[in-house]
């Protein structure tokens, strides 16, 4: 018995042990602990993601592995209500998911959990610690009856947001109204957490220079007047949009019209968000352009809809929140903590700006910038980046150029050195020539059965010209020596001996000659034949190589030597004129990758990898999409228009062929027209079941000797034009893939036409 003791009281310290762990383990699936985080709004609110990622990091940072739980309101801008939480928090209890911590964010969530809206699904007040962050305007009396409270809070600096408004108010202006910037607006309702806000509202506002028109002092005076009245103050007006018979003490009680003046005021006066719900959102769709906030929730969230505000963003509360959760979880007393101000910065939200055109050098020192892209605050790397992007490119294409040269050097000296072997063998074969000696007229004739079908007129042709006694050269036909199998060419010398004393009319009887056996001359001349094809074409290569190296270099040196002068910048150049030289690289930038794809396309089209697909096509809906994939890409003084022809065409065409070669024929159009008109066009020819698409524009035009050039390849008629001469080539190209036909009409200071045929008919 004794022994049996001494073993339980060993073993049951470890078993208590190995349950309490094992229960942990299956609990938290090996975290530290449980934190549970309660959001106002629902999640699919974007500014959230930023919250979690930071709350998640920030708790590892500190030592802390937890399992974290983020539950949401059910509404998207409703304010959290006591049963928000419900669904989700129910999932959670079934789960026996136990949380160590409660984190609230938002003065909302920490009421709705101290009131003991959710006791039947989170553990009882003071039973478990909270940590509530980001808190505006805290219910100090609900929440000193806990004693496990930490308090983070980011107490609504009205104030230094009303300056920021005022100062700033003239950027949002609707062009043709006034603004009056010492005439602020915001807008709240009766709900409790709004109650408060007026109270710290009041509390701040009651003092010079404000005036704190909460209570409709000042009513039915125009917005010229009270900017005029108060012009030496800021006037603050506070209505309510669900409320209107908040707004206004008058005796008709026409509450419903004041509050459509205010709402259609809101142009001309800055409005302050001072929370986020519905009704705030409804007042800002009134405003029509960029406002200001003095709260985080929904700002620089992609809606534009605020420009700036001084407030702690999501990132700084989900920081001081983790911290405070860490020490929590370290062993500290929630409510020991004391209360941590979030440090608050003036914010402005980069999607705003650009909605106003606003620059963000001038703003960058005064503002943390949200969502500001990396080009744009470091624009000077942005353009390096972009230039050695270039180089790199450029460097590559020219060590392909290099190998396509060295390959085409190589290809043609092993041509020249096969060609020198042939000549050299085809000599041996000809010194060992098989030769048929004719005597007479029928040994001639006798060749005849070996005669090869396709010779037989060259054959009739020497009998006939010896018959008629006209003089005979030398003649080359093919003949079979194995009874047809295989026919090699020979060549009939003829000898013709006539006595003219005695004027024979019969001159066949004198005919004598040789036959030599040619087929290995013939098979030469047509191996050199192909070998020059060989050579004229590795020629021609060479010279497109060429070409495209002397047009790539104008673009290339604009780049680089841009790319020097802003590489040398001595803090003389402004941002302006740093933008303008970016446009200009940018711009070549564009001119070097659009030489690059029509080489490409023309590449492609060479080797035979380029394919067309026709199906059956209207014409109309297909010009008229190509008309709207360009009417946004005209060169300023231009003007460009689509004029229809007959509906109901159809033609087998590649459509996205056809949007090619129209492109090439627009991008010519566009580039030879300094001022005047480009515009396409079709018609139906009935005659001959054509349908013809053309681009016509009042250009420099084409002298009428020089238009039989314009589709080769490499052509130019301007040579100081940007381009490599290809488009109007791939142009021809398509268009003869699909079995139709290019051409051009032009007249020197008139203009031009560039079209394409196909066989096309009416359906109707």
């Amino acid at each position: 018995m004794r022994v049996r003791r001494y073993i339980l009281i060993v073993l049951l310290p470890l078993l208590l042990m190995a349950g309490c762990s094992g229960d942990r383990m299956a609990r938290d699936n090996g975290k530290d602990c449980n934190v549970l985080c309660l959001f106002v709004y629902d999640s699919i609110f974007q500014n959230y993601r930023n919250y979690e990622t930071q709350f998640a990091a920030s708790l590892r940072e500190n030592g802390i592995n937890a399992d974290i739980r983020n539950v949401y309101s059910a509404g998207q801008l409703d304010l959290a209500q006591s049963d928000a939480f419900d669904a989700p928090l129910r999932k959670l209890y079934e789960e026996n998911w136990v949380p160590d911590v409660i984190c609230c964010i938002d003065d909302r969530t920490l009421s709705l959990y101290l009131k003991g809206m959710y006791s039947k699904w989170l553990p009882a007040v003071d039973s478990v610690p909270v940590v509530a962050a980001g808190l505006r305007c805290p219910d100090w009396t609900l929440i000193r009856r806990s004693s496990n409270i930490a308090v983070c809070t980011d107490l609504l600096n009205f104030q230094r947001n009303i300056e920021i408004a005022v100062r700033m108010a003239p950027l949002v202006s609707v062009p043709g109204l006034p603004m009056y910037p010492n005439v602020v607006v915001m807008e709240l309702d009766t709900t409790e957490y709004e109650r408060r806000i007026r109270e710290r509202l009041r509390a701040e506002l009651d003092r010079p220079p404000y005036v704190n028109n909460m209570d409709y002092h000042v009513k039915d005076l125009p917005l010229e007047q009270i900017s005029e009245r108060f012009k030496d103050s800021i006037f603050v007006n506070i209505f309510s949009n669900a409320c209107p018979e908040l707004n206004d003490y008058r005796s008709d009680g026409d509450y419903h019209t004041h509050r459509i003046r205010v709402l259609n005021s809101l142009t001309m006066t800055p409005f302050i968000t001072v929370k986020r719900d519905i009704e705030n959102e409804q007042v800002l769709s009134k405003t029509l352009k960029p406002q200001f906030s003095a709260v985080r929730d929904g700002f620089a969230d992609g809606s534009r809809r605020s420009l700036c505000g001084y407030f702690a963003s999501y990132e700084t509360v989900a920081r001081d929140q983790a911290s405070y959760v860490a020490r929590v979880m370290k062993g500290e007393e929630a409510g020991s903590l004391p209360i941590m101000e979030h440090e608050a910065k003036a914010y402005m939200s980069w999607r705003a700006m650009e909605l106003l055109d606003m620059d963000y050098d001038d703003y960058c020192n005064d503002f943390v910038i949200v969502n500001a892209p990396w080009r744009v605050q470091h624009p000077v790397q942005f353009v390096m980046f972009i230039i050695f992007d270039i180089l790199v490119f450029v460097a590559l294409l020219l060590y392909v150029l290099y190998l396509l040269f060295r390959k085409k050097d190589v290809d043609l000296q092993t041509a020249l050195s096969d060609l020198e072997n042939e000549r050299i063998m085809l000599d041996m074969a000809l010194q060992n020539a098989d030769c048929i000696v004719i005597g007479s007229p029928n040994e001639l004739m006798e060749l005849q059965p070996m005669l090869h079908p396709e010779d037989s007129d060259a054959f009739a042709e020497i009998l006939t010209r010896l018959a008629s006694g006209k003089e005979l050269s030398t003649k080359d036909f093919r003949l079979s020596r194995d009874g047809g199998e295989t026919y090699k060419w020979w060549q009939f010398r003829p000898n013709v001996t006539t006595d003219a004393d005695e004027h024979r009319t019969d001159i066949l009887e004198s005919l004598s000659g040789i036959l030599i056996d040619i087929n290995d001359s013939v098979l030469y001349n047509e191996y050199m034949t192909e070998a020059a094809l060989v050579a004229e074409e590795i020629t021609s290569k060479e010279t497109f190589l060429m070409n495209i190296s002397h047009e790539i270099r104008t673009p290339l040196n604009a780049i680089l030597g841009f790319a020097q002068l802003l590489s040398t910048d001595d803090g003389l150049i402004d941002s302006k004129e740093r933008e303008e030289i970016v446009g200009l690289i940018r711009e070549n930038s564009a001119l070097l990758g659009e030489m690059i794809e029509d080489i490409l396309q023309f590449s492609r089209f060479e080797s035979g990898r380029v394919d067309v697909n026709p199906i059956e096509t209207e014409i109309a809906p297909l010009m008229k999409q190509i008309y709207d994939n360009w009417k946004d890409s005209v060169p300023k003084g231009l003007k460009f228009r689509l004029e229809t022809g007959r509906e109901g065409i159809f033609a087998m065409i590649d459509p996205a062929r056809v949007e090619a070669i129209m492109g090439q024929y627009i991008k010519n159009a566009f580039k030879f027209t300094e001022k005047g008109s480009v515009w396409m066009s079709w018609s139906y020819s009935l005659a001959d079941g054509t349908v013809r698409l053309s681009v016509d524009d009042t250009g420099c035009g084409i002298e009428e000797r020089r238009l039989g050039k314009v589709f080769n390849i490499f052509w130019k008629d301007n040579m100081f034009k940007t381009g490599v001469g290809l488009g109007l080539t791939i142009a021809k190209m398509f268009t003869e893939k699909m079995e139709g036909e290019v051409g051009v009409e032009s007249k020197p200071g008139v203009g031009s036409c560039f079209h394409s045929t196909f066989k096309a008919y009416i359906r109707n």
